[in-house]
């Protein structure tokens, strides 16, 4: 039936008597309407509504009324806007900490709440740290600030020093939020929630009141933006000195305090669902001190940092190569690849520390000696690492990984009864970004990123590709990819190819095509194919390429394992291979990039592998018997055949000049040596030129 509410026809009405009334709310899917938004509707009937609702299994809202006169309570068929405030919500990240909810534990106690979640530190009297989500629903003004703050008296176990709501008072600091109370105030209860004393921090004025705060409108605005993001944050002090916020107080002042924010853009699901490599992450590290600049730009780093500065791994919900690349991210700054200056000692058995010098360290996240993992290592600071030698390691490059780029020796660590060899590098062996390129790009286009000891050929376009009308900013590629399967386009060249070759002493295995970025236009090519050539030997096909969207902000194909092609691994010296994509189902204006679609420096098309020094070992020459043959010394000597060796004497062992009495190439070894020159007593050696 309909009904008219304030001249307005409403349909789907329920009816239910006054007193104590039961609401049956339709929403399938998030929380039901709080007290206010439902007294909203009925004003003609003077109701009171409270927030003492109560949700069942059956989304019921249990709502108790005081009404002045007879009415009936009408159950509307509407969707209301609510805050998607749950505890299971508020940890998305993970627990950088490790924090449980173990009372007997006084450093690390895990609270979890619908508004938040802490790890509180009884020690400190304050959180190491707090986590939440922001979506605009949570910040929708609904009521405003409580100002209630008050000792958590429920949340705290026993055993815990509760603090009290005037401790802060005269200490010169604020009683400073870290889930700020703006960011809930969807509802009376979550705002209460927010002045519990356990949400706090000291925290200077200007602190607090300054850049803290503006940082704070900052992710909000973020919500409430058109793009409604959803905002994923973290935050707590750091840098304990013992001192205290008054002479007798229990609330210990940190040096700093830091947060951490992760952009996450709309979409159905949890946010992690959502979170890649390129999402944006805000990391602030802020002076705890009256004076500080109110401007959070200045005091922008990386979470990396501020791991080092507490202790703490973030983001370990995610996956760790995404996680690895959020910890580095800088915000408004190209992440700069580490670089090796020097390392000390040069030489050592597993076990020993060295010390690495260089660059850009402070997000190495792997030290290799020869192509295995340092035992342990150390990021001392942006300019130097500690590693630790390896018991499996051979001689060979220390590497020094990050996610900007992979680092590597100028010379060899030698390893103490090393055999050298071994894989020597081991990531990206060629990527190209092409963010830059403007016009189709230019062809060949010379790689952003190479491995050592490979010669890299650039992004080259067959002759078939055109590049008539306007190019894409940020695409390299071309139109005109008309045919209508993969043996017509590389029939009449339309192709795009790369080709890789190791240096003299080096072979190279491919393990993956692991970023192949693209934009096409509307009438662009559909479909590609991937085909690779050793040396001069036929094009062998590795897979079909699909190219669904045709948006503008561009897609990416998933990375596409090369491991399998046995014709791809341990290729020698000088061996060229050519990695060749050819696309079809296009119009002759029909267009296809390799496209920076992460709107990053990072390689939009790459391919991984190793790297691997080839040593020819070199039986070392030796002594094998030694006899007298008629009285003359005679000297059994083994080694390699057709190696030159010399054999030396001298009357004295610490002597610099020694006396040569062979020169020789042998046919065969081992080979005999018969002194015939009667000398006093000598010392021998043999040794290759």
């Amino acid at each position: 039936m309909n009904f008219a509410v304030n001249s307005q026809i409403v349909t789907k009405i329920t009816f239910f008597l006054v007193a104590d009334c039961h609401v049956l709310h339709p929403i399938s899917d998030g929380p039901p309407p709080d007290a206010k938004k439902l007294a909203a509707f009925f004003p003609a009937y003077d109701m009171v509504f409270t927030d003492n609702l109560k949700i069942s299994v059956f989304r019921e809202i249990r709502i108790p009324v005081k009404i002045a006169s007879s009415c009936i309570l009408l159950l509307l068929s509407v969707v209301f806007a609510s805050a998607t405030i749950d505890s299971t919500l508020q940890m998305q990240l993970g627990n950088p900490s490790g924090a449980i909810a173990d009372t007997s534990n006084h450093v690390h106690f895990l609270i979890q709440r619908s508004i938040e979640t802490l790890d509180y530190n009884d020690t400190l009297g304050e959180p190491n740290w707090a986590s939440w989500d922001l979506t605009a629903a949570d910040c929708n003004s609904a009521v405003a600030r409580q100002d209630s703050f008050a000792p958590d008296t429920n949340g705290l176990p026993a055993g815990f020093h509760i603090v009290g709501a005037n401790d802060y008072s005269h200490s010169g600091y604020d009683r400073g939020h870290l889930c700020p109370s703006a960011d809930r105030n969807d509802s009376t209860n979550d705002n209460n929630m927010t002045f519990l004393m356990d949400n706090m921090m000291p925290q200077a004025p200007d602190n607090n009141e300054g850049i803290w705060g503006n940082f704070e409108d900052y992710c909000r605005a973020q919500a409430q933006s058109a793009a409604n993001y959803e905002v994923l944050i973290i935050c707590g002090p750091s840098g304990f000195t013992g001192a205290k916020i008054n002479t007798n107080g229990y609330v210990s002042i940190p040096q700093y305090t830091w947060k951490i924010a992760v952009i996450v853009p709309p979409g159905a699901g949890s946010a992690t669902n959502r979170i890649t490599a390129t999402n944006r992450v805000i990391a602030i590290k802020v002076p705890n001190t009256n004076g500080v600049s109110s401007i959070w730009q200045n005091f922008i780093t990386s979470a990396a940092q501020i791991e080092v500065d507490t202790g703490l791994t973030f983001f370990t919900a995610l996956p760790p190569a995404v996680a690895v690349a959020l910890r580095a991210k800088v915000d408004g700054q190209t992440n700069s690849p580490p670089a090796i200056f020097g390392f000390s000692p040069v030489s050592g058995a597993p076990g020993t520390n060295v010390v690495i010098t260089g660059t850009n360290f402070i997000s190495a996240y792997a030290v290799t000696f020869n192509g295995v993992n340092a035992g342990s290592f150390t990021v001392n600071s942006s300019n130097q690492i500690t590693a630790v030698v390896p018991t499996n390691a051979s001689t060979g490059f220390i590497s020094v990984s990050s996610p900007a780029g992979v680092a590597v020796t100028s010379s060899n660590f030698t390893v103490a009864g090393g055999g050298g060899g071994g894989t020597i590098y081991s990531g990206v062996l060629a990527g190209w970004d092409v963010s830059t390129q403007t016009a189709y790009g230019s062809s060949p286009l010379a790689p952003t990123t190479a491995a050592p000891n490979l010669a890299v050929g650039g992004l080259t376009r067959g002759t078939g590709v055109k590049t008539s009308g306007t190019g894409a900013a940020g695409g390299w590629g071309g139109t005109s990819f008309t045919n209508v399967s993969a043996t017509s386009a590389v029939a009449s060249n339309l192709f795009v190819s790369f080709s890789l070759t190791a240096s003299n002493g080096y072979k190279v295995s491919y393990t993956t095509l692991n970023r192949l970025d693209y934009r096409r236009s509307s009438t662009g090519p559909t479909d590609g194919i991937l085909q690779f050539q050793v040396g001069t030997n036929a094009y062998v096909d590795i897979t079909n390429l699909s190219y669904s969207s045709s948006a503008n902000s561009g897609a990416t194909n998933p990375p596409i394992d090369l491991s399998g092609f046995a014709a791809l691994q341990n290729i020698g010296a000088n061996i060229n291979v050519t990695f060749r994509i050819a696309n079809y189902n296009g119009d002759s204006t029909g267009k296809w990039y390799v496209f920076d679609y992460a709107g990053s420096t990072a390689p939009d098309l790459s391919v991984q592998g190793t790297v691997t020094q080839v040593v020819t070992v070199t039986n070392l020459p030796g002594f094998q018997s030694f006899s007298f043959a008629e009285g003359n010394p005679s000297l059994t000597i083994t080694g390699t055949v057709a190696v030159s060796y010399t054999i030396l004497a001298s009357t004295n062992l610490a002597a610099t000049n020694w006396t040569t009495l062979l020169t020789t190439n042998p046919g065969s070894v081992p080979f005999t040596f018969v002194d015939t020159n009667r000398l006093p007593l000598r010392f021998y050696r043999v040794q290759n030129p």
